[in-house]
Formats: structure tokens, C-alpha cells, sequence
């Protein structure tokens, strides 16, 4: 169950991320008084798709996964490291959550209100420009992930994931996954079986090392290869 943790003042992380240094004082105390922090266990909803939008999230600590449902059905749009704006587009679209995000381990959250990070940004133009680059930059993504799932086969819509986990999400070649095989196949929109199956060949190539939830990228330049003919 989520729970709600408090800090003295939002310039206590502020001051840590590039999202807010373009914030006067004036602008991070109005912030500061709109917001709720929120902690998540893993697992845990923590906003639903088709839902109303009140609030812009703000993800402090942990990593996400951002997907969509219908019926039975969902399919993982991404996973979100900590550090970055959740949901943008219900800024401008029409305040309704567009995809459902979860937390993928304990995470924690802070809750903006949304009228005032709009008032915010119409008043700075560099915070402005953030949020338009950092959910341009969400779009370009999706667009990757998009190509990859359509155009390329097994092998390769597995080694752009590979290839994502460690450059955006971990920045290691080496790097344990904070979420299950089951996710992992959902992220390259295949079977459990076919993930365990293209793993266990990169692993026979030599251009992957496994130990449980850990891996290890060997051979980068035959995992981009793959990535790039697959």
C-alpha cells in the first residue's frame, strides 16, 4: 500500500536534478506546497490508465514500467529509471492517464499538481523546455520500440532491450534485473519460452554472461550487430 512520506523542503532533490535548476525559489516553494510524496512497494499500481490526471509524477527513487491494457491484455511500453516525468502527455492531451504505471521495486514518487506545474511552465521557459524534451524524448522511444517489435525478429528485439537496460536504465554492461523474465518477454512482445530460449543463446555465443537475475554483456560490438540485422 502506498504510503506517504514526507521531506523538509522538494530543494532537499531539486537542487539534484536538471529537471528543476531552471526553478527560482519563489517557483520551488509554490511546488513544494502542491505536492505529495508517496512510497510504493514493488509491484504496487501507481496510476491507472483511463483515470483522471490531477497530478504530474515525478519519479524520486526505484524503477517503473510504463504499459497498456485492454481486456486481459497489456503490453510494456517501457521501463522508467528514476529521475524522469511520468505521464506528460495528460498535460496537454486531456488530463486522462494514458498508460498504466507500476513499480517494478520499492519506488518513491512525488504527486504535482498539475494546474500548477502548468501555471509553472507558462511562466519559465526553460522549465517549459524541459518538459516538451522530456516527453519528446519518451515519443522517440516509443517510435524505437515501435520499429523494433515490428521489423526485427527474436534475436534482435531482444538485443535492443539488452542494449537499452544497460545504456539508459542501469548505465553498466553489467547489471542485475530488478524485474522478472516474464517482463523481460513482454518488453520484446515474446513468449517466457522464447525469451529463456534467446538468452541461453546469446549465453552459448558468448555475448552475454547470466547468473540468475544478473547479467553481463561480453561481446558489445556482436550484441549491436545483432541488435542492428536482427
Amino acid at each position: 500500500m502506498a504510503k506517504p512520506k514526507l521531506t523538509t523542503q522538494c530543494i532537499d532533490c531539486f537542487c539534484e536534478s536538471v529537471a528543476f535548476q531552471s526553478l527560482s525559489k519563489e517557483e520551488i516553494d509554490l511546488l513544494n506546497a502542491h505536492r505529495v510524496e508517496l512510497k510504493f512497494n514493488k509491484g504496487e499500481v501507481i496510476c491507472k490508465q483511463g483515470s483522471f490526471a490531477t497530478h504530474l509524477l515525478f519519479v524520486q527513487k526505484g524503477l517503473t514500467k510504463s504499459y497498456l491494457e485492454e481486456d486481459s491484455r497489456t503490453q510494456i511500453l517501457c521501463i522508467n529509471p528514476p529521475g524522469c516525468f511520468l505521464e506528460i502527455p495528460s498535460m496537454s492531451v486531456d488530463n486522462v492517464f494514458h498508460y498504466t504505471v507500476a513499480a517494478l521495486e520499492d519506488v518513491e514518487v512525488c504527486f504535482f499538481d498539475l494546474q500548477i506545474i502548468k501555471q509553472v511552465a507558462q511562466s519559465n521557459s526553460n522549465f517549459a523546455w524541459f518538459l516538451m524534451k522530456n516527453g519528446h524524448e519518451a515519443q522517440v522511444l516509443i517510435y524505437d520500440r515501435f520499429f523494433s517489435l515490428t521489423q526485427k525478429q527474436l534475436h534482435g528485439r531482444m538485443a535492443d532491450i539488452l542494449l537499452c537496460l544497460a545504456n539508459r536504465i542501469y548505465g553498466s554492461y553489467e547489471f542485475s534485473l530488478a524485474f522478472s523474465r516474464k517482463d523481460l518477454a513482454d518488453l520484446t512482445a515474446m513468449s517466457n519460452e522464447s525469451a529463456i530460449r534467446i538468452l541461453k543463446d546469446f549465453k552459448d555465443d558468448g555475448i552475454i554472461e547470466t547468473d540468475g537475475k544478473g547479467i553481463k554483456i561480453v561481446k558489445l560490438d556482436m550484441l549491436k550487430k545483432v541488435s542492428r540485422f536482427g
